[in-house]
């Protein structure tokens, strides 16, 4: 079972139910985002009056309304069983929310291949595409290439970034550098050369063409989609139980088999720090904007 997902998405750690937004055409908050990587993410997550900028005070209730809601006992503080419970019905969530998400921007891309609005794309539509994604695909992947050179490993950050891609819950995308590349490098020399895009993308088509007509379809278009998506799915497995169990045992410092709310909010409190990259007490997008501080050569996971 991939775990990478779950190691990576914990730093909020606890679920409050769902409220539905006022707005029918606000995005849905986050349920599950990183450490405090994303900036973005995380304002996005806690950021319950929408606008734009999180306060200590803001997180705290926030993070406060999912410690009591965790606490399905109402005793005061979260055990393992509860904490794993509520662990795996975020997640579960995250990922229905996700996959729709990607079903209707699947639903929007067939609009934008469709050129002549007929409800069909034909190979040359489709192919007009493949040349704009593989000019852009190459663009993205050579300036990937230039910042992986600077890091003085490229090897191993490039294998890092495909470890924390297989663990995302969205399938790679062209317009980035290692997600062209997870597409379309078919001998995974680091590079896509013409000849392999387009096998890649004659390949898709005849995947996709289920009825043979020589042109997609809606449905057919969404099914292959959907089809990739699932069996994405399936690598990332569901919740991995053994490691929200060790989560809980690194958040309940006194080891009392009970996590209190001050204990959870010693994670609290290091998430917040870390995504107030400037300083200011509050995290918006000035804190976004700014490079995230270098990570220590080896750290434990307290999250």
């Amino acid at each position: 079972m991939k775990t990478a997902f779950l190691a990576g998405a914990v730093a909020t750690a606890l679920l409050c139910p769902l409220v539905a937004d006022a707005s029918q055409s606000a995005p849905a908050r986050p349920l599950v985002v990183g450490h405090s990587d994303n900036v973005t993410a995380f304002i996005a997550q806690h950021d319950g009056d929408g606008d734009g900028r999180l306060s200590w005070a803001e997180f705290d209730a926030f993070r406060r309304q999912r410690f009591d809601a965790t606490d399905a006992n109402h005793d005061g503080s979260v055990d393992v069983e509860e904490y794993v419970r509520e662990f795996e019905t975020r997640s579960r969530q995250a990922r229905e929310q996700a996959r729709e998400d990607q079903i209707a921007q699947t639903g929007r891309r067939f609009d934008a291949l469709d050129a002549d609005r007929d409800g069909r794309v034909s190979r040359t539509e489709f192919d007009a595409s493949g040349e704009r994604v593989f000019a852009e695909g190459q663009q993205a992947l050579a300036k990937e290439n230039a910042e992986l050179a600077k890091s003085g490993d490229a090897a191993t950050e490039r294998a890092a970034r495909a470890e924390r891609r297989r663990g995302r819950m969205a399938l790679p995308s062209a317009h980035t550098g290692d997600g062209f590349l997870a597409l379309y490098d078919g001998n995974d020399d680091g590079q896509v050369e013409r000849a392999e895009f387009d096998r890649a993308r004659a390949a898709q088509f005849t995947r996709t063409d289920a009825n043979r007509d020589d042109t997609l379809d809606r449905e057919e278009y969404l099914a292959e989609f959907r089809q990739r998506l699932d069996r994405h799915y399936a690598t990332l497995g569901g919740g991995s139980d053994k490691q929200t169990r060790v989560r809980f045992a690194a958040l309940d410092t006194d080891k009392d088999g009970r996590m209190t709310f001050a204990e959870y909010q010693v994670s609290g409190r290091r998430s917040f720090d870390a995504a107030d990259r400037n300083r200011d007490g509050v995290v918006d997008a000035a804190d976004a904007a700014l490079p995230p501080p270098a990570p220590p050569a080896r750290a434990a996971s307290g999250n």
